[in-house]
């Protein structure tokens, strides 16, 4: 059978067979539709040459540097974060999502954290952008990894691709009211990173998003030698935008190990000058943390970290997926080791959520400002889905807390009944 192309699981189910080849037209018709009104929209634009996508997927792998070092380092913490994350740590586990995305994708890469196969990981590493490691955080456009990375782009490829990209590169700039150029863009090279070449930057998949997360954060640090903390970091790039840019900031991430272990390589990569404390090295204290500049932690290391040692902790999308109680436990958390400020940004349904969670959690904190940004906008104005409920899951809602320092910090009880399905 295997001659015909006919995969047997869906002749026995000719309903799964039937979803997916649907699902396969509507992404089809949708790359065909917003390609077309991206040709449209950007007609006459300079920056709109097809050639800039098949210049920003080249192949541009560098081995040149011997990263065994930062490999076996990782591999080290990776496998005291494992061998430390018992039952007790329930409340940090990976989502039903994640776990598909783990047994799906990513057990090449987990073994070989798991064994220090420098090798093996190292092939990945530097690679992941294109390779199933990053499964879960990167991808290719449209979920089509045979068409962008497989050799020659097709047109309607590049015209989707250019026109997405074109699209958030114009709304990062009124966003942050041109205060930047495109240049500002640019990143480290590392993992073999896709994108396009606009003005002579490449510009990788979702750089724009990543640099305008680091931009907010910026605009909430009063101190000179801040530290932000991150939960849901994916590999570390909005990390690396703030930390090249600001000089003097410590930076604390938490995730689910395999991205702890992924984003470290990438900033150790990255930022060969900065000091580095994995899992384990050290115990977290206020002298360990002093001597780093960042600190890369899994999640349930939330509650080792000293009391208020973080001026702000950002999470982008990192808690969205958490079921109430889980969320309010995060909450509790995240609040006790922030001493300023608390940023959440998350589709609508998450944010209210959020909201109530940090009303009934941690009452020192109050909501400051809130706004909704429209980074996939372009996507329900015609070019796109369409439709109310698009919107609302496409919306994202920016709610910044500060901590009113004259209330003492007194959690109501979590009931998870109460808070907004």
């Amino acid at each position: 059978m295997g001659g015909h192309g006919v995969k047997l699981q869906y002749l026995r189910h000719p309903i799964l067979a039937a979803k997916k080849a649907g699902s396969r037209l509507s992404t089809r018709a949708h790359m065909w539709t917003f390609a077309y009104h991206g040709k449209r929209r950007f007609r006459g634009d300079p920056r709109y040459d097809l050639q800039n996508v098949t210049d920003g997927f080249r192949v541009q792998i560098d081995d040149r540097a011997d990263d065994a070092p930062i490999l076996k380092r990782v591999c080290e913490a990776y496998i005291r974060t494992v061998q430390d994350q018992g039952p007790e740590c329930g409340w940090y586990q990976a989502s039903r999502r994640w776990q598909e995305i783990r047994q799906r994708s990513l057990e090449p890469v987990l073994r070989a954290l798991r064994t220090q196969d420098i090798s093996a990981l190292g092939r990945m590493y530097r690679n992941f952008f294109r390779d199933p490691c990053s499964a879960g955080i990167l991808g290719a456009p449209g979920g089509l990894a045979g068409a962008y990375f497989s050799g020659r782009i097709k047109d309607v490829h590049r015209h989707f691709y250019l026109s997405h990209v074109l699209y958030r590169l114009d709304y990062w700039k009124s966003l942050t009211n041109g205060r930047y150029i495109t240049s500002d863009l640019a990143g480290p090279g590392v993992g073999n990173p896709f994108g396009v070449i606009i003005d002579g930057t490449h510009i990788s998949v979702g750089a724009e998003y990543s640099h305008y997360c680091a931009h907010r954060v910026r605009e909430q640090l009063d101190r000179e030698c801040a530290t932000v903390g991150e939960v849901g970091g994916g590999f570390g790039r909005m990390a690396y935008y703030l930390l090249r840019d600001r000089p003097g900031t410590r930076y604390i991430g938490f995730d689910l190990s395999e991205n702890v272990a992924l984003a470290s390589y990438y900033l150790m990569r990255a930022l060969p000058n900065l000091r580095f404390l994995c899992y384990g090295e050290k115990a977290i204290t206020r002298e360990s943390l002093a001597e780093a500049d960042v600190v890369m932690l899994p999640r349930f290391a939330l509650n080792v970290i000293p009391a208020r040692s973080v001026d702000l902790t950002l999470t982008s999308h990192g808690v969205s997926e958490l079921s109430t109680d889980e969320l309010g436990h995060y909450i509790r958390e995240i609040s006790g080791i922030t001493d300023r400020s608390l940023l959440f940004m998350s589709n609508r349904v998450a944010s209210q959520m959020i909201s109530e969670c940090v009303r009934r959690q941690s009452p020192a904190f109050a909501l400051e400002s809130s706004c909704e940004s429209g980074w996939h906008s372009y996507k329900v104005s015609g070019a796109g889905v369409g439709g109310t409920a698009s919107a609302d899951a496409l919306t994202i809602v920016e709610n910044s807390y500060s901590r009113n320092s004259h209330l003492k910090e007194v959690s109501a009880p979590f009931k998870p009944s109460e808070v907004a399905r």
